[in-house]
Formats: C-alpha cells, structure tokens, sequence
C-alpha cells in the first residue's frame, strides 16, 4: 500500500487484485447472495480507493482494509432494511386533497387582503420560487426588507386561516 500511496500504479492493481480476494473470503462468510457479495466488495474497493491517503504504513494493513469493509457493510445493511421498508405502489396515490375548494377560497381571500409588498413578497419567493437575492431585485428593496414583508405575509396568512 506504501507503493501504491506513492503512485506506483502497478503496485496499486496488483494491491487491489489481492485485496479483492481477501474482501470476497470475508464477504462469504457474512452474506449469502453472490450479488451482493460483488456489490459490497466493489463499493469496498471504492472506499478504499477514497481513504487509500489515511494509510498509515507503519501500521497492519489488514485490519485497516477489513474495517473499511465492515463499514461498507454495514452501510449496505442499512440501505437494504430502508429499501425494505419502502411500499412500491402500482400507482402513485393523488397528492391533491378532494373537497369543495372552501380551503382554497379562504386563502385567496387573505392573500388579497395581505398589503401589495408582503403579497408581491409571498408570490415572489413562494409561487415563483426565487432566492431571497433575485426575489428582492425583482422587488427593489433590499434582502432584509423582503424578508421583513415575507415574514409579515406568512404571519398574517397564518393568523387570517387560523380565525377563518
């Protein structure tokens, strides 16, 4: 690894020939899917490459490389339970909520009763989506004061569908 640490580009492939065997006898033993046996070892392989400057050569170097690969396993197992508790649906469930459209009246009106600046301040960074930065050029004011008006407007939204 010291040579390889050096650049020595022969000495890193043939490192990683002999590491590949050592990480695919370890991976045996704790996972049974010859997939994921690959999958781990390569994502090992990875991991090593990104932390190959962390070597210290006067320590062992096999302690080192088997800890790197049960870390990457474990974070392998991680992702698998994640993955397993995630529901596909054949279809995705509708995002809009059904009803007669009297939460969406109530808004509408208390944005319309909201001063011309904190509506203009609400539109521009909530509808429209800009940054702070372009959203308060587009306003001609300064960043503190939009967000002052955009504070306001979501204060009063808030206090306006509360009450409503």
């Amino acid at each position: 690894m010291a040579r390889a640490q050096n650049g020595d580009r022969i000495a890193y492939a043939a490192l990683l020939d002999d590491v590949s065997t050592i990480l695919t006898r370890f991976l045996r033993r704790r996972l049974s899917d010859p997939q994921q046996i690959e999958d781990v070892r390569q994502e090992t392989l990875i991991a090593l490459h990104r932390a190959r400057h962390s070597y210290a050569p006067s320590r062992p170097f096999e302690p080192w490389l088997l800890a790197i690969a049960r870390h990457t396993l474990a974070d392998h197992a991680r992702r698998r339970v994640r993955a397993g508790r995630e529901v596909l649906m054949p279809v995705p469930p509708e995002t809009a909520v059904e009803g007669d459209g009297a939460i969406e009246l109530r808004f509408q009106q208390a944005l319309a009763r909201l001063p011309t600046a904190q509506r203009e301040a609400f539109a521009l960074l909530q509808v429209e989506g800009l940054s702070v930065e372009i959203a308060a050029a587009r306003a001609s004011t300064s960043v503190a004061a939009l967000k002052v008006r955009a504070h306001r407007a979501y204060k009063a939204l808030r206090e306006s569908l509360r009450s409503a």
